[in-house]
């Protein structure tokens, strides 16, 4: 179903929420214009000269981890039959704060990479700088579109306005100060947005709690609090898949992303980088929990305040859009035009960090790596605004594009699992002793693909074990495992065949040495 199709009665949205939607808009404008004036050069533009306070970034990398999924998707999860299922992921998120800051970040610093990617050139080959590259330009695309398309969906379905002028607007305004801002824009304006962010995310739950009525009772009768799926199904999201997916994603997400990884250079000292993901981290749980309670608390509101739009958005599987209707038609103007610019503010925040990110691999894995020689860093600094005027303007594309997507939640983890299949399980290889023979890298990395593909369209699991194709419904592996083998794979192939492959006797012994390896 389209969203054109889903008939609700449209609340007046009214010209109070409007006002409060343009001076937030304004705001971030002029934000990232005052940053744009004190950036200097290429690497002021993707590093913010490594100036920027700890406090600063660490609400800077929570804003770019946050999304307007965050705010729709986990009310939609936790309102549906899932309950609290995918809570399962947060306290699993400590894990990856402690490799990270202790293995991962501090290594990056020390080796003083503007793009990750490069790294992977220094202890692999370029050509695994070149395939992740290429990978995370493929996950941003994709996410910059999504992140754009559910808010603009959302306040198309519950006032009215027109998607793809919602979805220009949104586009216009976020590209437009990424472009003048630069990393030093993107940081501040996310700052601001995830305080806007978690605001309306409090003032939310004081008004679905309001009407009082024995809360409890009601989710406790429709088991909304259920956490624990302990069945070993292969074909199903139960907990033991959402741990192993949670532990391996986000340490892929704060060890491989760009758009994270880039912010480590722009803090004061790797000690001062380390509190400021922790502060990220420790930041996304409780608010991760906020939200699914947002969904359970919405499900009981409704529960005893029926309302025959919520069932026409379950019906057409718009779920996702039922947080912001709830705020639209529930909470009084103001406060309800605020709460909308938070969505709004969830979605710019990691749109920004997208565009800018997408354009330091481009500038430095590509153009400044092949073509770069002679060129002066105001010409870097040309391209990289250019370069984000390009993003911001994908970003809008490919939101257009997005137009029969559901759940959120699980779309998104799809995304992620095909777009990044076995760059976990590279980067892995890159942090070994000794340096991977560069053949034993693209072996392992084609191998992930290979089995990613099997696993999509082939692989039988229920009721026996098979290959066919098509997989039928619920009979293949479930999705959350798809990230597990495909990094798994990639590494142990890699490590096995690094391992068989004959080797320059100097680069065995002094694997430290070589920063580049030979093309």
């Amino acid at each position: 179903m389209t969203p054109q199709a889903i008939a609700i009665d449209h609340p007046a949205f009214g010209a109070v929420n409007y006002t409060v939607l343009a001076v937030y808009l304004l705001a971030m404008l002029a934000l990232g214009i005052w940053a744009g004036r004190q950036t200097k050069g290429a690497v002021g533009y993707f590093t913010a000269e490594g100036k920027v306070h700890h406090v600063v970034l660490g609400l800077s990398l929570l804003g770019t981890y946050l999304s307007s999924l965050t705010m729709m998707a986990l009310p939609a999860v936790s309102f549906g039959a899932a309950d609290w299922t995918w809570t399962i992921q947060m306290p699993f998120l400590l894990i990856t704060a402690v490799v990270i800051t202790r293995v991962v970040l501090p290594r990056y610093r020390e080796e003083g990479c503007l793009s990750v990617y490069e790294f992977l050139e220094r202890r692999i080959h370029v050509s695994s700088r070149l395939i992740a590259s290429v990978a995370f330009i493929l996950l941003s695309i994709g996410r910059m579109g999504l992140v754009l398309y559910l808010p603009a969906l959302a306040f198309h379905i519950i006032a009215g306005a027109s998607l793809p002028l919602t979805i220009i607007a949104m586009g216009a305004v976020v590209t437009v100060y990424t472009v003048l801002g630069g990393i030093k824009g993107v940081i501040w304006t996310d700052a601001v947005q995830v305080v806007i962010f978690v605001v309306g995310a409090l003032l939310t739950l004081v008004f679905v709690l309001v009407p009082g009525g024995d809360f409890f009772a009601v989710a406790a009768q429709h088991h909304k609090f259920r956490v624990l799926d302990t069945r070993l199904d292969l074909t199903q999201v139960v907990t033991l898949w959402l741990i192993l997916q949670t532990v391996i994603e986000t340490i892929r997400i704060y060890a491989t992303q760009q758009d994270m990884t880039q912010r480590y250079q722009s803090a004061e000292s790797t000690r001062k980088a380390n509190q400021s993901v922790w502060m990220s981290i420790l930041g996304y749980i409780p608010l991760g929990y906020l939200f699914y309670f947002i969904g359970s608390a919405l499900f009981v509101y409704y529960q005893t305040n029926p309302d025959h739009n919520v069932a026409v958005l379950e019906g057409a599987k718009r779920l996702d859009s039922l947080y912001p209707y709830f705020v639209v038609t529930r909470m009084p103007q103001g406060l309800s035009g605020l709460v909308i610019a938070a969505i709004f503010a969830a979605a710019m925040s990691t749109i920004s960090s997208s565009m800018n990110s997408n354009s330091a691999v481009c500038v430095e894995d590509f153009y400044h790596r092949f073509r770069g020689a002679g060129k002066s860093d105001e010409h870097f600094l040309r391209a990289a605004k250019w370069l984000s005027l390009l993003w911001g303007i994908l970003a809008v594309v490919m939101a257009l594009l997005f137009m029969r997507i559901t759940l959120a939640q699980v779309v998104w983890s799809k995304v992620m699992a095909v777009s990044t299949c076995g760059i976990l399980g590279l980067m892995a290889l890159a942090f070994l002793p000794r340096r991977i023979h560069p053949w034993a890298a693209i072996v392992g990395i084609a191998s992930s693909w290979t089995s990613l593909l099997v696993m999509m369209l082939f692989l039988q699991v229920k009721p026996a074990l098979a290959l066919v194709y098509p997989v039928p419904k619920d009979q293949g592996l479930n999705f959350l495992l798809w990230p597990v083998v495909t990094n798994v794979v990639a590494f142990v192939v890699g490590f096995v065949l690094d391992r068989l492959l004959p080797r320059a006797s100097e680069q065995e012994a002094n694997p430290e040495q070589e920063q580049t390896a030979p093309e």
